[in-house]
């Protein structure tokens, strides 16, 4: 059965523009596998960029606006967090990089474990093999990454987002293909839009 055109709108017509950007997300994404480090090197340091932006940003309008606010020192004192934060990143990017890295780790291992009980104990339900069989590999996961740290600071994060631009760009691939067949399996408007009763 023929996809219709409104499930893609306008990009039926405009398919292209998504496969050329799924192919440089594929592109950056590869070359990420390659350089890692430096891709965590930059992530580090533009997540650290945009909380000084939001820490300065929230300053100025809790100094500035704030006058009579309840929660202005409770806003401040946030903010210069996430400065503090922000300017450990841009100046010790490796170093913030390894203590994320552990963090993601620990959040890994706590909702690996969670998802796995949650699977058991819904174990009389049919599929909750594969819920339990998930959690216990994200545990795992959870698991190698704390043992390799801090080792694996320098390359997790960077791989991380190469593997997402990766399916990202498959992704834009697919989708751009198929409303691309869609168009083409599509019934001409004169034929599909006119009732036959006003045909002639």
């Amino acid at each position: 059965m023929p996809v219709s055109l409104p499930t893609y709108g306008q990009l039926t017509h405009r398919w292209g523009w998504l496969v050329a950007l799924g192919i440089v997300q594929l592109l950056i994404g590869t070359i990420g596998l390659v350089i890692s480090t430096l891709f965590t090197v930059a992530s580090v340091l533009a997540f650290g960029a945009i909380l000084c932006a939001s820490g300065i940003l929230t300053l100025l309008s809790a100094v500035f606006h704030g006058q009579g606010w309840k929660a202005r020192g409770v806003s401040i004192l946030i903010s210069l967090m996430y400065l503090a934060a922000g300017l450990v990143m841009l100046f010790a990017p490796l170093l913030s990089a390894e203590w994320l890295t552990l963090m993601l780790a620990g959040w890994l291992i706590a909702v690996g474990f969670m998802r796995a009980i949650k699977g058991w104990q819904h174990r009389p339900e049919h599929g909750y093999g594969w819920v339990v069989l998930g959690g216990v590999l994200v545990f795992v996961s959870g698991v190698l990454l704390l043992m390799s740290w801090p080792g694996s600071g320098f390359w997790v994060i960077g791989l991380f987002i190469s593997a997402e631009l990766i399916f990202a760009g498959w992704t834009s691939i697919i989708v751009a293909l198929a409303a691309r067949r869609a168009a083409h399996n599509q019934p001409p408007h004169h034929e599909a839009g006119t009732p036959a009763g006003l045909a002639g």
